[in-house]
């Protein structure tokens, strides 16, 4: 089988504090664009660069901001050779406790949580309860609750999350009291559901936003795959699980995502290669990639960096081909989910992950 190299490098990384107000949005690009392709699209787009390698973050805070006008010319004739992944990290964090507090007692009562992506749209629903019916900050004080106890998980702190939650039900509009009162008994269901002294990586963005994109990859090629990525990332510190996901040895089957979609597995990553972004071009082209959209999902982007935004999406940032995880419009089509029939995609992923097939470790990589 003949193997396509795809390229990855991230902006926004803040580690496991995923309420950082100087960095909302975290979103990696991937791309399979050859490194001379690269390296041409660079050179014509920002000709004076000075640096050792071509990086976003310099670019756009010196004159060479006007080559970016340039750059995203070149989106429209390279599509379908870029991909990014984004996150509103603040969503996010709602998504985590929808996920963490609230499924879990709904899956054992017999219904499939995950269905036509109905834990998405059950976390746009309770977005747009908050935002609509509730105090600006009341949102804000939820999620930073919920982060203080992610981040540092004890027996203590989770019984300051119970309180917390509580306070928020009894103080809570009527509209968006169910919402408060689910969390209030997923806090208080907590250690039947999770290990408490695992929880702290239930932060971790990097690993699942790879996989969100390989799975794009992979819905639209054949070929096996072989990564290289930016080797100053940290998402290979889930390495083993990574491989364990991505590898050859995993049998054929479709696995449904958190949205509803189906991928096809195996994912078939045959190596996963760190490298150095200042030897690879394509790894730098990425990085451009990746700080425009984080830059135009920002809401710090005000003013005149907006204006000078909305002049690069004409210019070409519209064509990019992008998913992620930030809030929409988009609700459940029934409440509750649709009831249980087999295992729902948590279940499946655990049986990627743990099934006999990966028992005796895997040699991706």
């Amino acid at each position: 089988m003949p193997v396509r190299t795809l390229y990855f490098d991230e902006s926004g990384f803040t580690g496991y504090n995923l309420l950082d107000p100087l960095q909302p949005i975290f979103a990696i690009a991937s791309a399979d664009i050859a490194e001379d392709k690269s390296l041409e699209v660079l050179q014509k787009s920002f000709p004076k660069y000075q640096g050792n390698e071509f990086k976003f973050s310099s670019i756009w805070s010196s004159n060479n901001r006007s080559g970016l006008l340039k750059f995203v010319a070149h989106l429209e004739r390279l599509k379908g050779n870029y991909f990014v992944y984004m996150a509103d990290k603040r969503f996010t964090v709602l998504c985590k406790i929808v996920d963490f507090l609230i499924e879990p007692f709904i899956t054992d009562t017999g219904y499939d949580f995950y269905a036509d992506g109905f834990c998405w749209k059950y976390a746009n629903f309770i977005y747009y309860g908050f935002t609509q019916f509730t105090e600006p900050d009341f949102l804000n004080n939820i999620l930073n609750e919920y982060q203080l106890f992610s981040r540092n998980p004890t027996l203590d702190n989770l019984a300051t999350l119970q309180v917390q939650l509580r306070t928020f039900a009894e103080d809570s509009d009527e509209r968006v009291k169910v919402f408060l009162e689910q969390m209030v008994l997923g806090a208080e269901l907590f250690e039947r559901c999770h290990d408490i002294e695992k929880f702290r990586v239930s932060n971790e963005l990097q690993m699942t936003t790879m996989l969100a994109i390989v799975s794009y990859w992979r819905q639209r090629y054949r070929e096996d795959f072989a990564v290289v990525h930016d080797d100053s990332s940290n998402f290979l510190r889930s390495r083993d699980m990574w491989e364990k996901i991505t590898n050859t040895n995993v049998p054929t089957q479709s696995q449904r995502s958190g949205d509803g979609s189906d991928v096809e597995y195996p994912l078939r990553v045959v190596s996963t290669t760190p490298m150095n972004s200042k030897d690879s071009f394509s790894i730098q082209f990425c990085d451009v990639l990746a700080g425009l959209v984080t830059k135009h999902f920002s809401s710090r982007t005000e003013g005149e960096d907006r204006l000078f935004m909305d002049r690069l999406i004409d210019a070409g940032l519209k064509h990019v081909t992008y998913n992620g995880v930030r809030p929409e419009l988009v609700f459940p089509d029934q409440i509750p989910p649709r009831r249980r029939e087999g295992p729902d995609v948590v279940d499946q992923m655990m049986g990627i992950i743990y099934g006999s097939h990966n028992q005796d470790g895997v040699s991706s990589g």
